[in-house]
């Protein structure tokens, strides 16, 4: 969000969930034209943008949620 503050270009969001016939929906929504990031306020306006984008997120993961897969040991609950 920060580099794409600094290039003034817009931000999309794609989410491609597999449909029962084994092809694929793609998704395409502008998350924004332009992120603007007010030194006054940066923190306040990231958080405006990260909220929107993981109430998309969580949209399409209710939509598909057995197609999201985390790669990262979450779940191992070693010690680490």
């Amino acid at each position: 969000l920060i580099m794409a503050s600094r290039l003034k270009c817009p931000v999309l969001l794609v989410f491609a969930l597999r449909t029962e016939t084994g092809d694929y929906e793609v998704h395409m929504e502008k998350l924004a034209d332009r992120i603007k990031l007010p030194r006054k306020d940066r923190e306040s306006a990231l958080r405006g943008y990260l909220e929107t984008y993981a109430e998309r997120l969580e949209h399409y993961a209710c939509k598909a949620p057995h197609q999201w897969f985390n790669f990262y040991d979450f779940w191992d609950g070693g010690d680490q």
